[in-house]
């Protein structure tokens, strides 16, 4: 098994994805927001790239929630920002969601040249990465991309971690497994802070933006490992439980 890792979802062409199961990565805060949602009973998350296409869904169909963000704020006009903790039970269950997001979004659709496409995040990593690694057998895959979201247009540093737990877990689980340059760094992150990712995020940019902003509730809830049983995956345009 080869597990390759892509700092920014621009990084990542047909040719490199087309024989791959994908993982999508955008910790903080995307995926990690849709995932959540979705174990809280959201029946599916519709990914899109532009606020006009969130709106259009909106205007053909009043009872689905509009979900997103630009800069880290909430969109002017939609029902929830990106923030996983207002996508309470309450709020999302039985409902279809479309989310737009800075990057997050746009990554989902780059990765759709892959097999498979999972969403990424510290919250349900094992769970996810076990699933994986028994569909990739039993379907002879032999290669895993992990895409990072990346902020605005750049790598970020969140990613690359949660992109290290992956790959940590992958190799727990395989004897042989091949990685690349870039998921051997991601992996030697990781082990160095996977007690207290705070400790190496606190100096990165997009971890201080969202500080900034207010959201530390967000931060803790992002960075904490393993709570969710929920793997999602993106396929005919939408996210949905596995």
């Amino acid at each position: 098994m080869k597990v390759m890792t892509f700092s920014h979802y621009k990084e990542v062409t047909e040719e490199i994805l087309k024989d791959s199961y994908a993982i999508v990565i955008d910790l903080l805060r995307a995926t990690s927001t849709m995932i959540w949602a979705i174990s809280n009973g959201a029946n599916v998350i519709i990914p899109v790239e532009n606020i006009l296409e969130a709106k259009l869904f909106k205007k053909l169909n009043e009872s689905v929630l509009l979900g997103g963000e630009r800069g880290g704020l909430k969109i002017e006009g939609f029902d929830l920002d990106n923030s996983p903790l207002s996508y309470k039970k309450e709020v999302v269950f039985g409902k279809a969601i479309v989310m737009t997001t800075t990057n997050g979004t746009r990554a989902l659709k780059k990765a759709s040249f892959a097999k498979r496409i999972f969403l990424g995040s510290f919250i349900n990593a094992k769970k996810t990465a076990e699933y994986i690694l028994k569909e990739a057998l039993k379907d002879d895959m032999q290669k895993i991309a992990i895409v990072c979201a990346g902020t605005e247009k750049k790598f970020t540093l969140e990613d690359i971690l949660c992109a290290g737990y992956f790959a940590d877990i992958f190799k727990t689980c395989l004897e042989k497994i091949e990685v690349d340059d870039l998921s051997l760094a991601s992996y030697e992150l990781y082990k160095k802070f996977e007690n207290d990712p705070h400790e190496i995020l606190k100096y990165s940019y997009h971890y201080n933006h969202l500080k900034k902003l207010g959201f530390e509730a967000d931060l803790e809830f992002c960075l904490k490992k393993d709570f969710v049983d929920c793997v999602c995956e993106y396929k005919n345009l939408v996210v949905e439980k596995v």
